[in-house]
């Protein structure tokens, strides 16, 4: 959210505040059922990873298969790029397609 604020010249703190929890299907209209993807919308725009490549430089290594899935990788993988889940990056803190389906429940 940052990044919005320092870079476009109407920035408005509540509204981008509240579109990222809007996106993300935490809050407001539980009917909105285009909730965005941690996993699918960047393998839909970015397919090999660069931008993940670029800013998380210890996944830099891994095949594009599990850029954006990391932790799905054969620990042979990981191994072979240098970045062990657990160890070099964090394991996932949620699973996004159930914690955002139960977010999506309890605003019903």
């Amino acid at each position: 959210a940052a990044v919005f604020e320092e870079y476009l010249l109407d920035a408005d703190e509540a509204i981008n505040f509240g579109n990222w929890m809007w996106l993300s299907c935490s809050c407001f209209f539980y009917q909105y059922f285009r909730c965005y993807s941690p996993v699918a919308f960047p393998q839909k725009y970015d397919k090999q990873g660069a931008y993940v490549r670029h800013w998380l430089p210890q996944l830099a290594r891994l095949p594009a298969k599990y850029i954006y899935e990391p932790w799905k990788a054969p620990i042979a993988v990981q191994k072979e790029a240098g970045c062990i889940i657990g160890v070099d990056y964090p394991k996932p803190i949620v699973d996004h397609q159930v914690v955002s389906k139960e977010n999506m429940g309890k605003m019903a």
